[in-house]
C-alpha cells in the first residue's frame, strides 16, 4: 500500500469517526429527552449547533478520501450507490441541512418567548418587593424606628458641631465624603439646617422613594441584562444554525447530483 493509499484510508477512517462520535454525541445531549420542555429545546439546540461543525468537517474527510481513491485510479465505478459510505456521508448531510433549517426559526421563537417570560417574571418580582417596602414603612414599628435613628443621628452631629476639635478633625479627614464636610460647615453655621435635613432625610416619604429608586433601578439592570444574554443567544446559535444548514444542503445536494450523474454516464457507457 502506498502512501497515497494510507493516507485517503487514513482521511475516510477519520471522517468516519467523527460523523459517528458526533451523532452519538447528538443522542447523548437529548438525555433527559425533554421535548415539552422550552428550556430544554433551547439548551439542545444550543448545543448541537456548538458542535455541527463536527459532522461536516467528517464528511469532507470521507469525501476527500475516496476522491484520492479516484484520482488513483481506485474508483468505485461498478459499486451499487447504496453500498458506498459517500451516498450515506449526503444523504445525511442533506438531513443535517434540513435539520439546523428547521432549527433555525424554532430557536428564534424559543428565546423570544423565553426572553417575555423573563421580563415578566423580573417585573412582577419587583413589583412583589415595592409592595413589601410599602407595607413595612406603614408599620408602626417602623415608623418608630426611623424617629429614633433620626434622633440620634442628630444628637451625635450636634455633639460633633458643638466640639471644635473634633469638628476641625473630621473636616480635614480624608476619610470624610467633601459632600459630608459640606454639609458640617452648614449645619455648624446654621443649626437649624440640621433640623431640616434630618426630616427630610428621614422621612416616610423619603425613605419610600428611595427604597422604590432601588428595586426600579435593579429592575432595569436585570432586564438589561436579561434582553442582553438571550438576544446574544438567539444571535449566536440562530445564525450558526442557518450556516451549517446552508453548508449542509450544498454539500448533500450537490454530492447526491453528482453521484446521479455518475451512476447515470455509467449505465449509458455500459449500454454501449
Amino acid at each position: 500500500m502506498n502512501q497515497e493509499s494510507v493516507a485517503s484510508m487514513s482521511l475516510k477512517v477519520i471522517g468516519v469517526i467523527l460523523i459517528i462520535s458526533s451523532l452519538v454525541d447528538y443522542v447523548l445531549l437529548a438525555i433527559p429527552f425533554q421535548p415539552g420542555s422550552r428550556e430544554w429545546q433551547i439548551a439542545y439546540a444550543a448545543q448541537i449547533v456548538e458542535r455541527g461543525i463536527i459532522p461536516l468537517v467528517g464528511i469532507a474527510f470521507l469525501v476527500t478520501g475516496f476522491w484520492m481513491d479516484r484520482s488513483e485510479g481506485g474508483g468505485v465505478a461498478n459499486r451499487n450507490p447504496f453500498q458506498d459510505l459517500r451516498f450515506w456521508a449526503f444523504v445525511l448531510s442533506t438531513i443535517l441541512g434540513v435539520v439546523f433549517l428547521v432549527v433555525f426559526p424554532l430557536h428564534l421563537n424559543n428565546v423570544r418567548l423565553q426572553r417575555a417570560d423573563a421580563l415578566q417574571q423580573i417585573r412582577e418580582q419587583a413589583s412583589q418587593t415595592e409592595g413589601q417596602v410599602l407595607s413595612q414603612l406603614a408599620n408602626e414599628n417602623v415608623e418608630n424606628e426611623i424617629t429614633q435613628r433620626r434622633t440620634a443621628i442628630g444628637e451625635q452631629i450636634r455633639q460633633l458641631i458643638s466640639n471644635p476639635d473634633q469638628l476641625n478633625e473630621a473636616l480635614q479627614s480624608p476619610d470624610v465624603p467633601q459632600q459630608e464636610k459640606d454639609l458640617l460647615e452648614q449645619f455648624q453655621q446654621n443649626p437649624q439646617a440640621l433640623d431640616q435635613f434630618l426630616n427630610q432625610q428621614f422621612s416616610s416619604d423619603n425613605l419610600r422613594t428611595q427604597q422604590l429608586t432601588q428595586i426600579r433601578s435593579r429592575q432595569q439592570e436585570l432586564e438589561s441584562q436579561t434582553k442582553t444574554r438571550l438576544t446574544k443567544l438567539a444571535v449566536q446559535t440562530g445564525i450558526s444554525s442557518l450556516l451549517l444548514s446552508v453548508a449542509y444542503s450544498i454539500i448533500g445536494w450537490t454530492g447526491l447530483k453528482s453521484m446521479g450523474s455518475a451512476g447515470g454516464g455509467r449505465r449509458k457507457s455500459m449500454g454501449r
